[in-house]
């Protein structure tokens, strides 16, 4: 595996994978389950009709190929011209970090990724994305294989008052849901991202903000076996409230035509006045005979 391009998605591992969480918290906050759909003309990604990002896309890795096609070395995409001169940034971008396997036009995978290469699409998302300064990615996924969108959006942005707590919610959920072959790399690599004290103490990494401290412990195979320390982790943001069944709305039910029939009846024959009743025939008094 390319050994530098290693190192950068270590660097970039954290702070990325945090910056997804938020991007995923802000869609559902905005959109709920919307489905995401992409127009690759305005390179336009919407989550469904509520909320939509500018979002160029990079490339795509096809499904049992392992390749990786740039979007501008396809010449049956019709891209934006703001996409297209996304390739002259990253072209220079390669060259910089000294990655020259990422400059042709389709890239074999194995080689440059080794065992990481069924996760070309996040690990290139992690690092270019942080690299070319976007506030997070997205991965479509389709018959034609997964692609690759960057997402540069003020919404996004975020000042963190507690970066201990978040990195403690954070940081174990990463490394349970993407591969990070050197977890102690990529938690310094996140810790300077929030700019967090980092010390070396008895073979465990001390991470430090304010009165703060996490105190991390490695196995001798350098995978994280406690994370810990006088912070708690950062609590989940609450999921958005599902709609109120119909059935449990209160509603004002008309009454059925049975129940109107009847009803209209009943008023009827309240309204009919009532025939005054015969006078009972007052009984003559027989008259008596004086005495």
């Amino acid at each position: 595996m390319n050994q530098q391009l290693l190192d950068l998605y270590h660097r970039h591992a954290g702070i990325a994978f945090d910056r997804q969480v938020r991007f995923a918290d802000f869609v559902q906050r905005k959109a709920g389950s919307g489905k995401a759909s992409y127009h690759v003309e305005s390179a336009m990604l919407t989550f469904g009709t509520r909320i939509e990002f500018e979002a160029p896309v990079l490339g795509l890795h096809p499904p049992f190929n392992d390749t990786w096609l740039w979007a501008w070395s396809n010449r049956h995409l019709k891209l934006s011209l703001t996409n297209r001169a996304l390739g002259d940034t990253v072209r220079m971008l390669v060259h910089r970090l000294s990655v020259h396997e990422l400059g042709a036009h389709a890239v074999p995978l194995t080689p440059l990724l080794d065992e990481l290469t069924e996760h070309a699409v996040q690990v290139l998302g992690t690092v270019l994305a942080l690299e070319l300064g976007y506030d997070a990615y997205h991965v479509l996924r389709d018959d034609t294989g997964e692609s690759l969108l960057l997402i540069r959006d003020d919404r996004l942005h975020h000042v963190e008052k507690k970066p201990l707590s978040r990195m403690l919610r954070i940081f174990p959920k990463l490394l349970k849901t993407r591969p990070v072959p050197d977890p102690r790399a990529a938690l310094r690599g996140y810790a300077e991202a929030y700019d967090v004290g980092i010390m070396e103490e008895e073979g465990k990494l001390k991470l430090t903000f304010g009165k703060g401290y996490l105190l991390a412990s490695f196995d001798e195979r350098g995978r994280l076996t406690k994370l810990a320390g006088n912070v708690k982790a950062e609590a989940k943001p609450p999921a958005k409230k599902a709609a109120t069944p119909a059935a449990k709305v209160k509603k004002t039910v008309k009454p059925t035509a049975v129940k109107v029939a009847k009803a209209t009846v009943k008023t009827a024959a309240r309204a009919i006045p009532k025939k005054p009743a015969k006078a009972a025939r007052a009984t003559p008094k027989k008259s008596g005979k004086n005495r």
